[in-house]
């Protein structure tokens, strides 16, 4: 029975030792599967992250290649629809300027055909009104002059558009050329004080008498009438209730033609 108890408890402890080598095997055997579990997971979870980090990355530049493109047609966009505009500004611009000035153009030109016949026909008035006035005025100023006629020509046909007196008086000692304007001008009174200069040889039937010479207009511009004075012409104006009145003078700074 001892020799019997003896067998059983070291098969016992053989059959403990046994299984706990196992145990101890398997512990190691699942503690190194982990291991190699946790090792592959970790190569794993590492090959994902780098996949993804590789995703995001390529997912980055084909983002910002995108945006680059689209920015770039953006700007291409904007470029061009900003030429087109400048372009058609440009055109609409210069299509409204031809207009203007071909309105401005035509108007100006309306303007002067409508002046040029205005103050043709207040020239005329005037001088109508001259003609019948400068004789009284003249008398009243202690010149007796006759009225001789209005729109005297030379006799001469070749100078006859050139030096026609607008009103003239006189009498046996000397004569006055009148010449009539609705404006005067500085230009205007040097061009009448020219054709006064020649007017012994235009008008060759006065040549034996004294010839002085007057202005007589409404409006005499930017210093017109001082000048006229300056050159020793008669200074007679008409205001707008057709009054005539002739500016003081002295004779003996009247020029002599």
């Amino acid at each position: 029975m001892k020799e019997r108890d003896e067998r059983i408890a070291k098969g016992l402890e053989e059959h403990r030792e046994e299984f706990a080598k196992e145990m101890k095997e398997r512990d190691e055997r699942f503690a190194k599967g982990m291991e190699e579990h946790r090792e592959k997971f970790a190569k794993e979870m590492k090959e994902r992250d780098e996949r993804f980090a590789k995703g995001m990355e390529e997912h980055r530049e084909k983002f910002a290649k995108e945006m680059k493109e689209r920015d770039e047609r953006f700007t291409k966009e904007m470029k061009e629809r900003d030429e087109r505009f400048d372009r058609e500004m440009k055109e609409s611009h210069e299509k409204f300027s031809k207009e203007l000035k071909e309105n401005m153009d035509e108007t100006n030109a309306a303007i002067r055909r409508i002046s040029i016949e205005f103050l043709g026909a207040t020239g005329h008035i005037v001088e109508g009104l001259a003609s019948s006035a400068v004789e009284k005025i003249f008398k009243e100023a202690g010149l007796d002059l006759l009225h001789y006629g209005k729109n005297i020509k030379p006799m001469q046909p070749e100078v006859n558009g050139k030096a026609e007196i607008d009103v003239l008086l006189g009498n046996d000692v000397f004569f006055v050329p009148v010449e009539v304007k609705a404006d005067f001008t500085k230009k205007k009174v040097q061009r009448f004080v020219r054709r006064m200069e020649k007017f012994r040889e235009f008008f060759p039937e006065y040549a034996n008498k004294e010839i002085i010479a007057a202005v007589a207009a409404i409006n005499y511009e930017d210093g017109a009438d001082q000048l006229a004075h300056e050159e020793g012409l008669l200074v007679i104006r008409v205001s707008s209730d057709d009054i005539f009145s002739l500016d003081p003078f002295d004779v003996n700074t009247l020029r002599r033609f």
